[in-house]
């Protein structure tokens, strides 16, 4: 799992960093979307490992021999949050034999209204 989870770290700050020059306020939390792949023998005892985290299911797609699971919760996409969120989300799957997808969430602009 090392070097997945170094690789999967690896592509979230260099997305940390595309987001940054795009403008994001990446201190500012927001849902945060992400998505992974499990066989269907493993797939309930993800979701229920991902819910307990604190994540919402979103849907769950049921293939012939795999299920799709996006899920999301609120955080912040710093480095530091970005690369928590990640080791903690690749963790899990990791553990349930599933193979992540990545994350993605909205850009946050300007400044705040209150």
């Amino acid at each position: 799992m090392s070097d997945d989870l170094d690789s999967h770290l690896a592509l979230t700050s260099a997305l940390v960093e595309q987001r940054l020059a795009m403008g994001d306020r990446a201190e500012v939390p927001r849902q945060v979307d992400h998505l992974a792949f499990f066989k269907k023998s493993r797939a309930d005892a993800a979701i229920g490992e991902l819910e307990a985290a604190g994540f919402t299911v979103r849907d769950v797609t049921r293939r012939l021999l795999k299920v799709g699971v996006e899920f999301h919760r609120t955080d912040a996409c710093d480095h530091e949050s970005a690369a928590a969120f990640t080791r903690e989300v690749v963790t899990i799957v990791a553990k349930h034999g599933g193979s992540y997808d990545g994350w993605a969430s909205f850009i946050t602009q300007g400044t705040d209204a209150g």
